[in-house]
């Protein structure tokens, strides 16, 4: 594993599989899409945070453009950030060479002064290497990567979910886009399933994999996307996944001991009245609304609040409640991305929505919210088209 260094001219990446690549990018939380409704009024609390959004992301030197942002709080008060589909290049006049590789995975790493985001990969900054990719039995041909999930630590070690991704080009089901116009390409390329689901290792603080275990769930009779969610609370670690029934997503609650060593395998699943080892009696949440594929459970005080964007469309919600496991309620909107509306061509989407309780600041929590465009030119000819969006919520819009 290797930092980069920050180029003194614009590096042009010669990999011809650039484009092709991407076009794999957020296909997953597209999965069972519908066209999203007319949207409504932001509301006026919600800021955006600039400054961090300009510390994340770089023109010359970092992270450019990446999906899924999920974060942890390390020992020594940085942060770091687990990306998907991810670019590591220059920008030039707002735009990305075509040629710039598209990296499965990688981390970020913000200092706890919040001065510096150091992108973390293998290979060099001229010929970077996805960071982690599930390693094939003999013989076996197929491509993998991983999609990280949510992480957390435990002493000196970083554990990270990943859903382990394979390509079924013949089975899987088509991605929906509803109305959308999404581009050609797009629409006919192959698709993809998740064929387990691992939780990876490592070492802190240089962030050298120690270890990948199978999670100990047979992903393919249960489906549900364990590891998207993680909170420490009470003993326990709380696993949270989400399960794409027909018409509406939902979230149901694994969990295991803190005090073991192993976090893969022991869980018991929470079935609406109680704790059981059997899978098969997990109860979802009792939720209103169809969830994003990646969404956040933290506590606050004394109460446990669940955010997530919904997974048709553009708005942000939150839920409150005494218990990490049951009887959310108190239900919230928090903010109405406007990107998607401000597109004319309608190929803009937003998914995802995060929240990132470590930045807590004058009672304002850090949310995150992903970009991108079912154009695939859109996100070369314009940075925008792939970038984050930062924002600051007052808790008390989530508490009130």
């Amino acid at each position: 594993m290797k930092e980069n260094r920050t180029p003194g001219s614009r590096t042009i990446f010669r990999k011809p599989d650039s484009i092709r690549s991407y076009l794999t990018i957020c296909l997953f939380p597209l999965l069972f899409l519908s066209a999203c409704g007319p949207g409504r009024n932001t509301t006026g609390q919600v800021i955006a945070d600039e400054e961090f959004r300009s510390l994340f992301y770089s023109d010359s030197g970092g992270i450019t453009g990446a999906d899924g942002l999920f974060s942890v709080l390390m020992p020594d008060g940085s942060s770091l950030f687990m990306l998907g589909d991810c670019f590591l290049g220059e920008v030039a006049n707002g735009t990305r060479d075509t040629l710039t590789p598209m990296l499965r995975n990688a981390f970020v790493l913000i200092d706890s002064n919040r001065t510096v985001a150091r992108p973390i990969y293998r290979g060099t900054w001229e010929n970077p290497r996805t960071l982690t990719e599930p390693v094939n039995e003999p013989g076996d041909s197929t491509y993998r990567w991983y999609w990280p999930g949510h992480g957390f630590v435990k002493n000196d070690t970083v554990y990270v979910f990943a859903l382990s991704l394979i390509n079924v080009p013949d089975t899987a089901a088509k991605t929906e886009f509803g109305d959308r116009p999404a581009d050609t390409t797009v629409k006919n390329i192959f698709t993809f399933a998740i064929s387990h689901i691992d939780l990876l290792s490592f070492s802190f603080p240089d962030f050298r994999h120690l270890e990948t275990h199978r999670a100990e769930i047979d992903y393919p009779d249960n489906r549900i996307d364990f590891g998207n969610c993680v909170m420490a609370d009470g003993g326990y670690l709380y696993i949270y996944g989400t399960r794409n029934d027909p018409g509406h997503t939902r979230v149901h609650v694994a969990r295991v001991p803190l005090t073991g060593t192993e976090f893969h395998l022991g869980w018991e699943y929470y079935t609406g009245q109680e704790w059981n080892r059997d899978i098969s009696r997990s109860a979802p949440l009792d939720l209103d609304i169809s969830v994003s594929e990646q969404f956040s459970v933290f506590r606050y005080g004394d109460k446990y609040i669940l955010l997530t964007q919904e997974r048709a469309g553009d708005d942000i919600y939150t839920y409150v409640s005494d218990f990490p496991y049951r009887d959310f309620r108190n239900k919230k909107f928090i903010y109405h991305a406007p990107e998607a509306d401000a597109d004319p061509d309608k190929y803009i989407i937003t998914y995802n929505a995060l929240a990132h309780v470590q930045y807590i600041e004058d009672d304002r929590l850090l949310v995150t919210y992903c970009v991108n465009s079912l154009n695939v030119m859109d996100i070369f000819e314009d940075v925008e088209a792939y970038r984050a969006q930062f924002l600051r919520v007052p808790m008390e819009l989530i508490l009130k």
